[in-house]
This record gives C-alpha cells, structure tokens and sequence, in this order.
C-alpha cells in the first residue's frame, strides 16, 4: 500500500506539474528538497503515531519522496546544461556523482558514530540499574539528541539549498526574469503613454535603442523566488495562453470584432476586462505564432497590466479598456518594429536579447500549447 500510494502521487504530480518544470526551474530545484525533508520529519515522526497510523504517515512520506525524486530529476538536466559552457554535460555529470558519493559517505560514517553514541548512552541507562527514573532519562536524552541534530542539519540544507538556487544565474527566460530584465523598458512605455492618454498627443518612439540598453544581462537579473513561486500558483491579473471563450467571456460581438480587427497583422491578441473592480487580461495566441510574438505578447500585457495598476480603469468602461489596449498597441509595434539598417539596435528582438546574453532557442514564458485559428474563423464569417 505504501509503495502503491508513493507511485500513484508520482504521476498524478507529474500530470499536474511537468509542464512547469523547464519555466521554474530554480523553485521546483528548491521545492525536491524542501518535500524531502518534510518526508524524512514524517518517518521521524511515524514511531510516535500509534499503530494504526503508521501506515498512512510512511505513505504520505514515501509520496514526498516521490515527488522529491521527480522534481530534483526533472531540474537536474537544465541545470546541468547551464554550467556546461563548454559542452561538457558528460565530464560534470561525472563529478556531480562523484560528489554525491563523498557526501554520502560522509554522512554514513557520521551516521554511524552518533548511532554508537546513542545506543551507548541508553545502554548507560538500562545497564544493570533498577532505577527506571534514569532509565527514562537517558532515553528521553537520546531521543533529545537525536531531533535537536535532525533540526540543525534540517535547517542546514534548507537554508544551503536556497542561497544556492539565490545565486543560480540562469539564461534562460521565464516569466519573472523576463519581467526583471525588461522592467526599464516597460517602464519607459508605460510612461509614454501615460503621456499620450493625459495630452492626447500620438505616440513616438524617436531612438528605441537607448530603452533597449537598459536589458539587464543575465548576471545583473536576480528574480525573486517568492514572488516567481507565488505567479505558479496564482498568476494575478495576466493569464498568458488563455483560451478564446475565456478571453472574450461576458464581451459584445462588436467588441469581439473590433479587438480581431486591431490584431489582424498579429500573431496574438489581447482582452481587457473588469472582474469585480480587478482587471483582467487575457492573452490569447495564434497558431503558427513565433517565440518572437510570445515576446511582443507577453510585453504587450506587462505594460498594459502596468498601465491599468497607475490609472484603474471603471467597472464596466469598455471603451477606456479599448483605448487602453490601442494606445499600449502603438507603442509596442513602434518597439518591435525595425526602423535602422539593422533589426539588432533598433528594436527589441529575440537578436537583441541574444546580444545581452540571454538564450533565445525557447523562451519559458508561459503560454503553453494552446493556439486558436483566428484566420480560419475570419474567413468563414466572410
């Protein structure tokens, strides 16, 4: 039952969270520890639960266990691929396990002096001594021992394992570090029109390439883990690959038009909507949509969303919420469009991102699979 329990919890938390593994590579790396030592507290625990519970205390255990193993494999090959600069997975694949080898028999021989130790100190207390009073002193000593350095070594590795995941420099770009590395340049748009809906005056991007300087580079982007967690689970205001009925939920048919018609040279397109004076904002991409649209995309809705958090929009104010998403339109397509000889240097590109040092062969942004066929849908309006 129990070995039974821990694979049923491995594939229904491999069904649940294997998309997600290659976008939070550092939390899921954090997370295999953090759930191993919440499963080696459980088997610490277990001998105190009374027969009847041991079963499903072990059971919950070994299901953490499972997902430990899952999780810390499942990272294990990014994070691998990040420090082989050289291509060399094979030669620090070795080294990783010969690590592992050291620490493991470091850890079994000190395993095995302080199980001596103790076993010494409750023979103390039972060795020919009648006096049950010491007898339950030393074992309550040995128990004591026992969980103080379990605590110590626990609060040890937590805490080790997250300054290593802190100081992990990935090039690779998820939500957060994308928000990171972008965040002057969504800034600088927000500002702009800002300006546009309070004069009312057209939107220009004169020189794009000194808003495009200020991209951090991979070692000057250092995500936060908590928030980044926090967006897994509860992604706000954005829904990035949302579905087209979820999008247009609750809209007219000629706001429905309208917004397809905005977006008719684009590979995607975006929803404006209040939910109980919240506003949400549904992205939804095309099929046959590049990573370079997922990029326009997602920073179309950064600085919409950044727009909406300085000037709230009114509940039920359809028309502010289109003017919001035309006015941030322009000037994404002024940000993304080539106006040099060069594309690298006049416009935000995945070239240009590649400049900074970021890879660029997938970006772990977070849409998904989902697509719609939005040209389709047109042609059989037509």
């Amino acid at each position: 039952l129990r070995d039974g329990t821990g694979m049923i919890g491995g594939l229904l938390f491999s069904y649940a969270a294997s998309a997600q593994f290659d976008s939070y590579v550092k939390e899921f790396r954090l997370f295999a520890d953090v759930i191993n030592d919440v499963g080696l507290t459980l088997d610490m625990l277990a001998p105190y639960a009374g027969r009847g519970r041991v079963l499903y205390i072990t059971s919950l255990a070994t299901i953490c266990k499972t997902m430990c193993g899952m999780a810390a494999g499942a990272t294990k090959g990014s994070i691998t691929h990040h420090f082989a600069i050289h291509g060399n997975m094979a030669d620090l694949n070795s080294k990783e396990s010969t690590q592992e080898t050291l620490v493991s028999l470091l850890g079994m021989i000190f395993g095995i002096g302080l199980a001596r130790y103790l076993h010494a100190l409750e023979k103390q207390g039972c060795g020919g001594n009648d006096d049950e009073q010491e007898e339950y002193i030393a074992d309550s000593s040995a128990q004591l021992i026992s969980w103080a350095i379990f605590i110590f070594l626990t609060i040890v590795h937590v805490w080790a394992n997250y300054l290593g995941v802190k100081i992990l420099k990935l090039r690779t770009l998820n939500r957060e570090r994308t928000e990171v590395a972008l965040g002057n340049v969504i800034n600088e748009c927000v500002r702009r029109c800002q300006d546009n809906l309070l004069n009312g005056t057209g939107i220009e991007v004169p020189d794009v390439e000194p808003m495009l300087q200020t991209i951090l580079t991979p070692h000057d982007v250092s995500e936060s883990l908590w928030s980044s967690s926090r967006k897994l689970f509860f992604p706000g205001g954005v829904h990035l690959g949302a579905r087209v009925g979820d999008a247009f939920r609750g809209m007219e048919q000629i706001e429905i038009s309208d917004t397809m018609d905005n977006f008719e040279d684009e590979r995607y397109l975006i929803t404006l909507q209040n939910d109980r004076a919240r506003e949400i904002i549904s992205v939804v991409l095309c099929a046959g949509s590049t990573e370079e649209d997922e990029l326009k995309a997602f920073v179309h809705a950064q600085v919409l969303s950044a727009l909406c958090k300085r000037n709230p929009c009114s509940l039920n104010d359809q028309f502010r919420c289109q003017m919001y998403i035309s006015t941030t339109y322009e000037c994404i397509k002024q940000l993304f469009q080539a106006t040099g000889p060069k594309s690298v240097g006049s416009s935000l590109s995945l070239d240009w991102l590649k400049e900074r040092g970021w890879e660029i062969s997938r970006l772990y942004i977070g849409f998904g699979r989902y697509r719609v066929q939005i040209g389709d849908a047109r042609k059989k309006d037509e």
